[in-house]
């Protein structure tokens, strides 16, 4: 193995194992030695791309990490002179323990405490959970970067001065717990499945790292809920298609231009399963109805051959659940191609927030999609370079501007 492929191999693990091992020295630390626990687990990172002696394999290089960082936070204890009792396997002398079943899942329930707003605990949970460096946390979010390191160190902060317990809730809680991880979880999957920065390199690793920690909590009877598993199919419904999304130059698929060879039938199985036991109990999440829609279009044969009817009804019924304009314009597609697409642009022009229309690329492209599928080739252009005006995406606009030199 090249140095560089062995450097990316250890990159590979450390970030796959990051919140594991983190969760396994807060348990050991404490939730106020965080920021310690993090700062060790660089440090070993460092160490692994210098000195790890063998070839990177997943459990062996997890455990000489844990090893690293669990002493390096004995030594910064240590050199800090503070007040704690050392014994004698915190002082290093035997093997740390062993990361715990629980661990993760105690993890990110830490990241989304309720204590935390949402943007904390989104920045929270791509930091300590995810692994990912502050830099690309603020490029993903078009964010300051000084904002989200300073968003972050209030997080920890707060839980500190909290005196926050690195525990799973009691059962009666579950419920109010579980609400902001699913929604933070819904949120970076949706960045990585559309990010608005191609070159953060990190959109396959949240959607990998989101799809990742629903399992977990899903495979977990104690932290799961018809909600969590509906979120679970979508999840999986989405990584199914994504095999097929990118054209052989790179550039994006549109769903009616893919491959539907291409995409991952052991993946859909597993949405349809986990779609059918979320719709034990009586609530009706709008995960549940987009992994709904997203199970029609597993089920056709060809975008023609969709049943749009039905997209159409549980469109109705998300608008209802879950309002907003990306519901609405995505709506107004199905309405085009059940009606027409001049009923199609009637129920665009008909969303209310006009100004935020006139900024949404998406929606400006599916103005520009039915003006041409209508022979408005004039209203057409407009549109797409409206769109290539508001977009940020490398690989939205390359998308946008093969569709408006598709009209010449």
């Amino acid at each position: 193995m090249t140095t560089d492929a062995r450097g990316a191999a250890i990159g590979r693990i450390f970030r796959a194992a990051h919140g594991r091992l983190i969760a396994a020295l807060v348990r050991r630390f404490g939730v106020e030695r965080l920021t310690l626990a993090e700062s060790a687990m660089q440090e070993a990172g460092l160490r692994a791309l210098e000195r790890y002696p063998d070839e990177p394999q997943s459990l062996r290089l997890e455990g000489w990490l844990l090893r690293v960082a669990h002493n390096v936070v004995v030594d910064e204890l240590r050199a800090e002179r503070r007040h704690v009792e050392l014994t004698q396997e915190d002082a290093g002398t035997s093997e740390p323990s062993r990361v715990e079943l629980d661990d993760e899942l105690r993890l990110i329930f830490l990241c989304c405490h309720p204590a935390l707003p949402r943007a904390a605990q989104i920045a929270l949970t791509l930091r300590i959970a995810f692994g990912f460096e502050t830099p690309q946390i603020a490029r993903a979010f078009l964010a300051d970067e000084r904002t989200i390191a300073q968003r972050i160190v209030r997080a920890k902060q707060r839980l500190r001065d909290q005196n926050t317990p690195f525990e799973l809730p009691e059962p009666s809680e579950l419920p109010e717990r579980l609400a902001p991880i699913l929604a933070v979880l819904y949120q970076l999957f949706n960045e990585g499945y559309a990010t608005t920065d191609s070159e953060s390199g990190i959109d396959e690793a949240l959607c990998s790292d989101s799809l990742r920690l629903v399992r977990l909590l899903t495979d977990d009877v104690r932290s799961t809920t018809p909600a969590a598993e509906a979120l679970r199919a979508l999840f999986c419904f989405h990584v199914a298609r994504a095999p097929a999304r990118r054209a052989e130059d790179g550039g994006l698929l549109l769903l009616h231009e893919q491959d539907r060879e291409k995409w991952d039938r052991v993946l859909f199985a597993e949405a349809f399963t986990y779609l059918g036991r979320s719709a034990r109990g009586r609530e009706l999440t709008h995960f549940h109805l987009e992994a709904a829609i997203a199970a029609c279009h597993a089920q056709a044969p060809s975008y023609t051959a969709t049943d749009w009817a039905e997209i159409l009804r549980l469109y109705d019924l998300l608008r209802r659940a879950a309002p907003s304009p990306v519901v609405d314009v995505n709506r107004a597609l199905a309405v085009a191609m059940c009606r027409g697409a001049t009923a199609g642009l009637d129920e665009l022009d008909a969303i209310p927030e006009r100004e935020l229309i006139a900024r949404y690329p998406y929606a400006l492209a599916t103005y520009a999609e039915l003006h041409a599928s209508l022979g408005h080739i004039d209203q057409a252009r407009h549109f797409f370079e409206r769109a290539l005006e508001q977009q940020t995406s490398r690989a939205e606009r390359a998308l946008l501007e093969r569709k408006r030199a598709a009209l010449e």
